[in-house]
């Protein structure tokens, strides 16, 4: 092993920093997998929505009742 493969201990300030990198990574991860998990709930609605059948305009209307005999 070589003198410049030694790692020195970092100090308060570099571990800090370190660690502030860390929680913006974090973070970011976060934020694309939210992203990507409401892109993915968008899309499954869509298709949701697709497959649903059309119900026809019919069904609003009032049913026919019998006619009544004289």
């Amino acid at each position: 092993m070589r003198i410049f493969e030694l790692d020195k201990p970092k100090t308060p300030e570099q571990m800090r920093l370190d660690q502030l990198r860390a929680t913006s990574k974090r973070a970011s991860d976060a934020l694309k997998t939210e992203r990507e998990r409401q892109k993915v709930q968008r899309a499954q609605k869509a298709l949701q929505k697709l497959r649903m059948p059309i119900k026809p305009k019919t069904a609003t209307a009032k049913p026919i009742r019998p006619i009544k005999t004289l």
